[in-house]
């Protein structure tokens, strides 16, 4: 498994992170979720998975293509249109309730439809062209997050300076040698690096994607006699009056902060949601504790050097030493002997196909061949008669 990246992929990614980091991880931490379930060898002798693709395709690259287009992009200030719906405007605004200034911004970007200023704003702006100046009206719904100004009409001066008009360049020999300051000189050749990258990246996420594949069938092959709870519901505990803090700083409720960024109804839903997570997780660190001791797989300080490494390349850090400011040492330990025990793992793993794709490609050819059949059976026919 390569280095857990510093930035999660997802929120309950980040929120599960949380459970490997800051806990102790040398061996007596070992020994505490190895208690938690017995792991017979036979359950990872000749584990089986499907491996993931490895397969880069034309629309990756060409997705490539277009993403470094676009970050050459260059944007213009245009002056004379009108404003109309899906344009990027930049305006300077203020803001006032009962007569009172609430707010202000000068040199504010605001795409017009999705009414930034409230629902409503945007329908008031298309039309106008820099230098106007238009006073709008928007009206706080009644359940709005910030109760001072629930149900209440707020009026917006704004002045409009320009619409920003962004230009995506051609994909030329030109753009390529100076995007990349000569290193490319042609589309041809940044191509080939283009895909040579998207190769390297596939490789590494399928890497990532087998060893996970293989662990779980692991911890499917384990009953698990118990959790330790206390550092479960600590955890849990924990993480609760995070979102209810967060909440508070957004000064929204619980409920709609829940749902925004963890997709949780309500907060029983959320614990739920998390409880199931945490327990996850938690399998995870018993299995590879146990496959660990009983295989002599615990880090050495070679392993911890070289786990380090792959943290400052996985992560884009500038050195070793940023490293500590996201994993503590004992963090660093645990990584890198999972990272043994999935080597090991993988080294007696067995591939096999996937059998629902294997039986949809042998249909999709059957029905092809018998297509076929038909169409040569009614020309004969045809002929004949």
């Amino acid at each position: 498994m390569r280095a857990k990246k510093i930035i999660a992929a997802g929120i309950m990614a980040a929120m599960c992170a949380g459970l490997m980091t800051g806990c102790s991880s040398n061996k007596s931490q070992f020994n505490k979720y190895s208690k938690c379930a017995v792991v017979d060898k036979a359950a990872y002798t000749d584990i089986e998975y499907v491996p993931a693709s490895r397969e880069v395709t034309d629309d990756d690259v060409q997705s490539s293509i277009d993403s470094f287009c676009n970050d050459n992009s260059e944007t213009s200030e245009d002056k004379t249109s009108a404003i109309k719906d899906g344009d990027k405007v930049n305006v300077d605004y203020v803001e006032t309730i009962s007569g009172t200034e609430k707010d202000s911004k000068t040199g504010y970007s605001l795409t017009i439809g999705n009414n930034t200023l409230g629902d409503g704003s945007d329908d008031q702006l298309i039309g106008s062209k820099a230098g106007d100046v238009k006073e709008i009206t928007v009206t706080y719904p009644d359940d709005y997050s910030d109760t001072t100004v629930a149900g209440l009409t707020a009026t917006y001066k704004v002045t409009v300076n320009y619409i920003s008009v962004t230009t995506v360049p051609e994909y030329t020999d030109a753009l390529v040698k100076k995007a990349t300051d000569g290193e490319y000189t042609t589309t041809d050749a940044y191509t080939k690096h283009l895909r040579e990258d998207l190769q390297s990246d596939k490789n590494k996420d399928a890497d990532d994607e087998d060893k996970a594949s293989v662990l779980k069938a692991v911890e499917e092959k384990v009953t698990f006699d118990k959790y330790p709870e206390e550092e479960i519901k600590t955890y849990i505990q924990t993480t609760v009056n995070n979102a209810k803090q967060n909440a508070e700083n957004y000064g929204i409720d619980v409920s709609t902060y829940l749902t925004y960024f963890y997709g949780a109804s309500d907060e029983a839903a959320f614990l739920d949601k998390l409880h199931t997570s945490v327990e996850n997780v938690m399998k995870e660190k018993i299995v590879v504790s146990c496959i660990a001791l009983d295989n002599n797989l615990l880090a050495d300080d070679a392993d911890v050097k070289a786990y380090r490494a792959k943290v400052v390349e996985d992560n884009n850090l500038e050195n070793d030493s940023d490293v500590d400011k996201y994993y503590t040492e004992d963090d660093l330990v645990f990584y890198a002997t999972e990272e043994n025990v999935l080597d090991f793992l993988m080294k007696r793993a067995v591939e096999t196909e996937d059998t629902e794709a294997s039986e949809d490609t042998e249909e999709a050819a059957t029905s092809e061949s018998g297509s076929e059949d038909t169409t040569e059976g009614t020309t004969e026919g045809t002929t004949e008669s």
